[in-house]
């Protein structure tokens, strides 16, 4: 055993043959400050870490930043990392909101929509400010407002059926059917492109209620009451996006605005041009306030918006200073930010 030389003057001090005192003092205030920078090092790596647990039994902790229909994003020590569904035994999440979320996520994938409101209020109980759980739980009541009004529909139409049966109608009905496709255009005014489990909108109709609401050709769907969308299947999304005709459908939008900096602003603070108010919540990096009239309010921001990159830069791990300097970093040329924004769409029959 190594004793070093303050623990040695300690044993002379306890002895009475050396006058250790101060230095066994310093020496026992030194190692109760190394225990507690080990115990905060120790604590700081295990807060704020989910862990993924996989069929094999093993285990991976990090930060899950996007979770999709068929795997999650993984944030690690050593980067982001796509791990599939397919491998995953369960999910444990650092915060009991989010354990909530899962729950209700696992209920509605089996069509329990009235068990997985329940959870996605439990969640909405712990975190009041908890805007996935907000949309999800308002999502289940929307699908079970159409589940019943399909289940209406049905029966109205077996009864008109075997009335024209009973009246033996000549009059033949037609069983010419409208596509999905036809439908949404009709209803919301988009067409879809998918490409690589990427959701584009092709075609927006003039005065729909996409185009109203800001929707434009190139645009991303990525999310639909709150749910990301990507990699799931087409004849889902589009059975996600009709529904009774009038109600409304809350789905997220993936967009590039270009801010065109002055010629002569290579010394100015383009951010603050911009009259904009940045910060950083659950979801990302919101856009705050915005000042009617300035320039990001002219090109086309919205109070709201999460700022997921600038000039093609992630701002999930960037601390605030560097985005504000990427902003000023543009000198006399246009920046570029893409942005995510939740817009309501109304059904409409046009």
């Amino acid at each position: 055993m190594t004793v070093t030389p303050a623990a040695s003057l300690c044993e002379a001090k306890r002895r009475g043959t050396g006058p250790g005192l101060q230095a066994c003092a310093l020496f026992y205030l030194n190692m109760k400050k190394t225990v507690i920078i080990a115990m905060l090092l120790f604590t700081a790596t295990a807060l704020y870490a989910d862990t993924v647990i996989m069929k094999d039994k093993s285990r991976m902790k990090g930060l899950v930043v996007e979770e999709y229909v068929d795997r999650v994003m993984l944030s690690t020590v050593d980067g982001e990392r796509m791990v599939f569904r397919a491998d995953i035994d369960r999910i444990e999440y650092d915060t009991p909101e989010q354990n909530f979320m899962q729950m209700g996520r696992s209920y509605e994938a089996k069509g329990w929509y009235d068990k997985a409101a329940f959870y996605y209020k439990k969640a909405m109980e712990i975190n009041p400010d908890y805007k996935e759980a907000r949309e999800a739980y308002l999502a289940s009541h929307a699908r079970l407002w159409r589940d019943e009004e399909r289940r209406v529909n049905k029966e109205m139409e077996l009864q008109i059926a075997a009335s024209q049966w009973r009246n033996k109608s000549a009059r033949q009905i037609s069983t010419a059917s409208v596509s999905k496709e036809d439908l949404l255009k009709k209803t919301l005014g988009i067409s879809l492109l998918e490409k690589d489990g990427v959701f584009v909108i092709n075609e927006v109709v003039s005065n729909s209620s996409a185009f109203k609401a800001g929707i434009r050709k190139g645009d991303v769907l990525v999310g639909i009451w709150g749910k990301l969308i990507r990699y799931s299947d087409k004849e889902e999304i589009l059975a996600e996006l009709l529904g009774p005709k009038y109600s409304e459908v809350r789905v997220m939008i993936e967009k590039d605005i270009l801010v065109a900096a002055d010629r002569d602003s290579v010394n100015k603070n383009l951010y603050k041009e911009l009259g904009i108010s940045l910060g950083f919540e659950y979801e990302g990096l919101a856009l705050k306030d915005l000042a009617i009239g300035k320039k990001g309010y002219r090109a086309g921001l919205k109070k709201g918006d999460f700022i997921m990159a600038v000039d093609k830069n992630m701002t999930r791990y960037l601390p605030m200073d560097s985005v504000i300097a990427l902003i000023n970093s543009a000198g006399n040329k246009e920046v570029v930010f893409t942005i995510r924004r939740n817009v309501n769409l109304r059904r409409e029959n046009r």
